[in-house]
């Protein structure tokens, strides 16, 4: 897991795109009246997700309860293998996301921009 957990975001963010192929999930933060940059959350080796359409806030962190996760994935065996359950919520809605890694690229412009800034560490 690349980024700290867990992770708080006070504007509002929307299921920006999924790649099934590259099994890659970005959920978009645009910029507003209160902060003037992109910030994507960036999912990586996405086995399964149950996320909304968008969030007026957004926090991710590690799963407390995988039930839910389990019973959708049928596939328990996934903690052997490197995968982590996190929580993504709103404070009233909760969704989920499994995978393997998740960044946060921030700038003036949006991920995968020629020109967006990042200050996400490599790892």
């Amino acid at each position: 897991m690349s980024e700290d957990l867990p992770l708080h975001f006070d504007h509002v963010f929307q299921m920006w795109s999924y790649s099934k192929s590259h099994r890659k999930l970005v959920l978009r933060g645009r910029p507003a009246q209160d902060y003037d940059e992109f910030v994507d959350v960036v999912f990586s080796d996405v086995l399964g997700m149950k996320v909304a359409s968008s969030y007026p806030r957004l926090s991710v962190s590690i799963a407390a309860d995988a039930s839910e996760v389990d019973d959708f994935l049928e596939m328990p065996e996934r903690y052997d293998r490197g995968f982590v359950n996190l929580e993504v919520s709103d404070g009233t809605r909760r969704g989920f996301v499994v995978c393997k890694r998740v960044v946060v690229h921030r700038g003036t412009g949006w991920y995968g921009q020629e020109h967006a800034s990042d200050d996400t560490p490599s790892s």
